[in-house]
Protein backbone atom coordinates (compact mmCIF):
# COMPACT_ATOMS: atom_id res chain seq x y z
CA UNK A 1 0.00 0.00 0.00
CA UNK A 2 2.82 2.44 0.79
CA UNK A 3 4.05 2.05 -2.81
CA UNK A 4 0.87 3.76 -4.02
CA UNK A 5 0.94 6.46 -1.36
CA UNK A 6 4.65 7.21 -1.76
CA UNK A 7 5.64 6.31 -5.31
CA UNK A 8 9.25 6.50 -6.44
CA UNK A 9 10.17 9.89 -7.90
CA UNK A 10 10.13 10.10 -11.68
CA UNK A 11 13.56 9.74 -13.30
CA UNK A 12 12.94 12.79 -15.51
CA UNK A 13 11.00 15.99 -14.84
CA UNK A 14 7.51 16.13 -16.31
CA UNK A 15 7.91 19.78 -17.23
CA UNK A 16 11.02 21.08 -18.95
CA UNK A 17 11.91 24.34 -20.65
CA UNK A 18 13.18 24.29 -24.21
CA UNK A 19 16.89 25.12 -24.15
CA UNK A 20 16.49 27.77 -26.87
CA UNK A 21 13.78 29.81 -25.12
CA UNK A 22 14.72 33.48 -25.07
CA UNK A 23 14.89 35.54 -21.89
CA UNK A 24 12.02 37.72 -23.11
CA UNK A 25 9.81 34.71 -23.91
CA UNK A 26 10.63 33.14 -20.55
CA UNK A 27 9.68 36.30 -18.66
CA UNK A 28 6.46 36.61 -20.68
CA UNK A 29 5.55 33.02 -19.82
CA UNK A 30 6.40 33.63 -16.16
CA UNK A 31 4.02 36.59 -16.17
CA UNK A 32 1.22 34.45 -17.63
CA UNK A 33 1.83 31.64 -15.13
CA UNK A 34 1.73 34.16 -12.30
CA UNK A 35 -1.55 35.55 -13.65
CA UNK A 36 -3.04 32.06 -13.46
CA UNK A 37 -1.59 31.51 -9.98
CA UNK A 38 -3.06 34.84 -8.84
CA UNK A 39 -6.50 33.82 -10.08
CA UNK A 40 -6.21 30.54 -8.17
CA UNK A 41 -5.09 32.33 -5.01
CA UNK A 42 -7.94 34.85 -5.27
CA UNK A 43 -10.37 31.95 -5.62
CA UNK A 44 -8.91 30.50 -2.42
CA UNK A 45 -9.34 33.85 -0.66
CA UNK A 46 -13.02 33.93 -1.57
CA UNK A 47 -13.56 30.35 -0.41
CA UNK A 48 -11.73 30.68 2.93
CA UNK A 49 -12.14 32.38 6.28
CA UNK A 50 -10.00 33.23 9.29
CA UNK A 51 -6.34 32.29 9.20
CA UNK A 52 -6.72 30.36 5.96
CA UNK A 53 -8.11 33.45 4.28
CA UNK A 54 -5.18 35.53 5.53
CA UNK A 55 -2.71 32.95 4.22
CA UNK A 56 -4.44 32.84 0.83
CA UNK A 57 -4.49 36.65 0.67
CA UNK A 58 -0.76 36.76 1.51
CA UNK A 59 -0.09 34.24 -1.26
CA UNK A 60 -2.10 36.33 -3.72
CA UNK A 61 -0.15 39.43 -2.68
CA UNK A 62 3.24 37.73 -3.15
CA UNK A 63 2.18 36.44 -6.57
CA UNK A 64 1.06 39.94 -7.55
CA UNK A 65 4.43 41.36 -6.48
CA UNK A 66 6.30 38.73 -8.54
CA UNK A 67 4.08 39.42 -11.55
CA UNK A 68 4.76 43.15 -11.25
CA UNK A 69 8.51 42.44 -11.33
CA UNK A 70 8.11 40.15 -14.36
CA UNK A 71 6.06 42.80 -16.16
CA UNK A 72 8.71 45.43 -15.37
CA UNK A 73 11.41 43.14 -16.77
CA UNK A 74 9.35 42.78 -19.97
CA UNK A 75 8.99 46.56 -20.19
CA UNK A 76 12.79 46.81 -20.27
CA UNK A 77 12.69 45.12 -23.68
CA UNK A 78 10.32 47.67 -25.18
CA UNK A 79 11.99 50.46 -27.16
CA UNK A 80 11.79 53.85 -25.48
Amino acid sequence: MSHYLQPDPLPHPIFTVHKDVSFEDAIAQISELLRCAAATAEGSVQGSNGGNRDMARSTAHLIDMARTLADQALDCFKPH
